[in-house]
């Protein structure tokens, strides 16, 4: 190898090399960086003269025939291996020496007892004046790399397998720099929670799903990014066609990737919250035991000396207009008193947790005695104004249905501007077995991210100290207990109007007419 050997035609990809073998000046060590670069390669690299004889081989071309780089030089391949590979080898070496450029090809064959896969480039090798006198050759050992993918792509299969049977939402995040988190892998559920099928989402920015950035804001994946510190933490979001719901979230950075876990922990915050209100309930329900029994004999007395005040009226000589007056304001009274002997009542059955009795009830007396119940609260610039149509009797129970209109008509008053507004009353039967009261108002309205909530226990937007948060829920819950259904509709700056289904008492004529004569 004293001679210039120039690889001729070489592609790039193999490099456009000329290797100078010669007696060079010491400043110019091609045949050192050849040998360098050559020994430094996974890959075996060799040449051979037209002979087939070796003239160079590198280490790892030695380790594949199993033999040292002393036994293979000068010898051919028919010196060292079997019949069957040497006549294989010669073959592709003939070839190589016959085109006018590399020859790359993948071939498997057993070489030194040994089943292998070669991706080989042989190519011709020429003096500078173009004399040809041998060959080059590459050879790399594909089998390692192919076991590798296969494990990557077992590897792989396993993990989306794993991911698609996990409870929880799994994506799998690309870092970009400056811009938002790239979806590379998304599981079965956290299809669901993107609202779009993997097949489509994965490669797309997350930020192509606006509803679904809360669960990799780009902020928290630099954080996790920058520090290498995992994120764990609960975090609660509305979610498109879900509603309110919890999550448990998990970011953690998983080599050139953001893994993120995120669990719908809902259920058992629901459970949570259940129970918690299920103790305050108690409490309130053994406070309201503990009233009711106290009220009751003020009560006796209160109701026991209004029935005196009424027999020593009638005996009293006032002039008949006063008396009139004086009878009507102590029928008021003892309305009220019956009213809250019959609360007090109700409250003790809550406690003991005994069932309501329901019987029929004329809807529109009740809403009346709402009115009179509310109207020490509703203020001077609210009008009422009431669109009654023709309901039969409702099934219910006459104390907590007043209860719950009075706290309506209170809530609407309380909603309206300061200078007043209206409230509508409008009753109208809705098929043949129920009935549907609405109470609307000219008010503020409620924000939607409250609506959703409106009924829960303990919740208000009232100021702290002017309102429980129970008014509602109460109100929604007794109507539910009565077999009814309360909704809201409401729009921020135009009003609010719930509305409340109850079931009739009887049903239609033309529904008694088709019984009988089925």
């Amino acid at each position: 190898m004293n001679e210039a050997l120039v690889a001729e035609g070489m592609p790039a990809t193999v490099g456009e090399a000329v290797w100078e073998q010669r007696s060079a000046p010491a400043d110019l060590p091609y045949q050192e960086l050849f040998l360098a670069l050559a020994e430094a390669l996974p890959d075996a690299v060799f040449t051979k003269d037209l002979q087939g004889r070796y003239t160079f081989i590198n280490s790892a071309g030695a380790l594949y025939l199993g033999l040292s780089v002393e036994d293979i030089l000068g010898r051919t391949d028919e010196e060292l291996l079997p019949l069957e590979e040497a006549r294989r080898t010669r073959e592709l070496d003939q070839r190589a020496l016959l085109s006018g450029h590399p020859l790359s090809i993948e071939i498997r064959e057993r070489t030194a007892g040994v089943e292998r896969e070669w991706f080989s480039t042989k190519g011709q090798l020429r003096r500078a004046d173009g004399t040809l006198v041998g060959m080059f050759g590459l050879a790399r050992d594909l089998l390692p790399h192919r076991r590798i993918e296969a494990a990557r792509r077992r590897n792989e299969a396993l993990f989306r397998a794993a991911a698609s049977g996990s409870p929880d939402a799994f994506f799998l995040l690309g870092i970009e720099e400056g811009g938002s988190p790239r979806l590379l892998h998304l599981n079965a559920r956290a299809e669901s929670l993107l609202g779009h099928a993997a097949r489509g989402a994965e490669g797309r920015l997350l930020s192509d799903f606006p509803h679904a950035t809360f669960l990799a804001p780009p902020s928290l994946c630099e954080q996790v990014w920058g520090t290498g510190e995992p994120h764990d933490a609960e975090v609660e979001q509305v979610v498109r066609g879900l509603g309110r719901r919890w999550f448990h979230r998990q970011v953690r950075a998983v080599g050139d990737c953001l893994a993120v876990t995120v669990r719908d922990i809902t259920e058992q915050r629901e459970t949570e919250a259940r129970l918690r209100l299920n103790e305050r309930l108690a409490s309130i329900g053994r406070l309201a035991a503990g009233v009711a029994h106290e009220i009751n004999n003020p009560l006796a007395y209160v109701a026991g000396n209004l029935g005196f005040i009424g027999t020593e009226l009638c005996r009293l000589p006032l002039p008949e207009e006063d008396r009139r007056e004086l009878l009507e304001a102590l029928s008021d009274a003892r309305e009220g008193t019956e009213r809250m002997r019959l609360i007090v009542q109700s409250l003790q059955s809550l406690s003991r947790g005994e069932a309501v009795a329901l019987r029929p009830l004329a809807l529109h007396e009740v809403l009346e005695s709402a009115l009179r119940m509310a109207s020490g609260r509703l203020g001077g610039g609210v009008r009422v104004l009431r669109d009654y149509g023709e309901v039969p009797r409702v099934l219910g129970h006459g104390v907590q249905l007043v209860q719950v209109f009075t706290n309506l008509l209170v809530n609407a008053a309380q909603a309206l501007p300061p200078e007043g507004g209206d409230i509508h009353l409008v009753t109208r039967r809705l098929g043949p077995s129920a009935a549907v009261v609405e109470v609307r108002d000219t008010g503020c309205g409620i924000p939607a991210e409250h609506l959703e909530r409106i009924f829960e226990p303990f919740f208000t937007t009232k100021p702290v100290g002017e309102g429980t948060g129970l008014g509602l829920s109460l109100c929604h819950d007794i109507i539910r207990g009565l077999g009814g259904v309360m909704t809201v509709d409401s729009l921020v700056g135009e009003g609010s109007s719930f509305r409340v289904f109850l079931t009739v008492a009887e049903p239609a004529p033309e529904t008694v007419r088709e019984d009988a004569r089925s």
